[in-house]
């Protein structure tokens, strides 16, 4: 059987580095992690870091897995990981960030292998997601910030995509407006697809036309969006946008190009955090995303289930808030 020494050697790093790797103990290089990582997959090393130190044999130890792009963790991941380190700590949890670049099962394997953790929180969810399975087929308990496009029998918090659709398209239409557009990525995650479908029903429902306008979530996409829109579209007076970073892109184009958001074009948010709102100018219109409470409610799923908690309500959506702000009028041939 490998050893942490091991490990240590084929990583070209200390044992104390390989502990720190996987405790998450003290700050370390991504690029370190990763070979600690990769040295532990090819000798199937597996630690108990939680011997003599777990309460009636459960680790008090639980991971979340969130995304880490090339700027590292985007705000958005930071309001639900805020609320998932409040709720871990209010039950006598401690909770490890582990950062990763999508869905890299060599990470899930170590963390369920390793022994240090109780159970794992997942953000960023597939249709199709082999962490899930694999998860699954391993016995960890785990719970979801969104779901799988089968989650029947799994554990996850998500948007109730409709609700929130609904809610935005409607105060649209009750502006007025006849011709709108949305802003959204083509990831394959459930998040967009499940939107894309929503704000397409809705606006069927309240007989809107409705434009998809594709972005990749950076400010200069958003300002790419509004100079599309501003050229192909001109008789569209609303705008649903579900990418928080191109949202700030879309309005400071508007700004560029002379159009008065709200008075000529308007803008309401279905996925923005709070933080990203504070920073646009007029303050946005959204449809609130409850990321804080989202965290919070994915732990204490998550906990119920380490420690056996039976509980009904272990899959929950959630909608949030209308908030009118600045960015929302009546239409202008209205």
């Amino acid at each position: 059987m490998a050893t942490r020494a091991d490990v240590a050697k084929l990583a070209g790093v200390s044992a104390s580095t390989v502990s720190y790797a996987l405790s998450g103990e003290r700050t370390i290089s991504d690029e370190t992690r990763k070979k600690v990582l990769k040295a532990v997959a090819q000798l199937d090393y597996r630690p108990n870091f939680a011997a003599g130190a777990l309460a009636g044999g459960k680790s008090k130890t639980i991971a979340l897995v969130s995304p880490s792009g090339e700027f590292g963790i985007a705000l958005i991941a930071l309001e639900y990981i805020n609320g998932a380190g409040e709720a871990a700590r209010a039950r006598g949890y401690h909770l490890v960030i582990w950062p990763s670049q999508e869905s890299e099962m060599t990470e899930i394997k170590t963390l369920a292998k390793s022994g240090m953790i109780g159970g794992v929180v997942l953000m960023e969810i597939k249709l199709e997601d082999e962490r899930v399975a694999y998860l699954d087929r391993e016995n960890v308990p785990f719970s979801m910030i969104g779901r799988t496009a089968d989650s029947a029998k799994y554990s996850y918090v998500d948007r109730d995509f409709d609700g929130v659709a609904d809610m935005g398209v409607k105060y649209l239409k009750d502006l007025g407006h006849k011709d709108i557009a949305f802003l959204l990525t083509d990831r394959e995650i459930g998040v967009d697809t499940k939107f894309s479908s929503a704000v397409i029903s809705a606006a069927k429902k309240y007989k809107m036309s409705c434009k998809k306008i594709k972005v990749v979530n950076e400010a200069s996409s958003g300002r790419e969006a509004f100079v599309t829109l501003n050229k192909k579209y001109p008789e569209i007076t609303g705008v649903v946008s579900l990418n928080d970073i191109a949202t700030l892109g879309f309005l400071s184009g508007a700004k560029e190009f002379g159009v008065d958001i709200p008075k000529e074009l308007s803008v309401i948010a279905l996925d923005t955090p709070q933080n990203h709102i504070e920073m646009s100018w007029p303050p946005l219109t959204t449809v609130n995303l409850p990321a804080h409470e989202m965290g919070e409610t994915a732990v204490n799923i998550l906990i119920d289930q380490i420690e056996k908690i039976e509980k009904k309500d272990r899959q929950q959506l959630f909608v949030g808030d209308l908030v009118k702000r600045g960015t929302t009028a009546k239409a202008r041939n209205s």
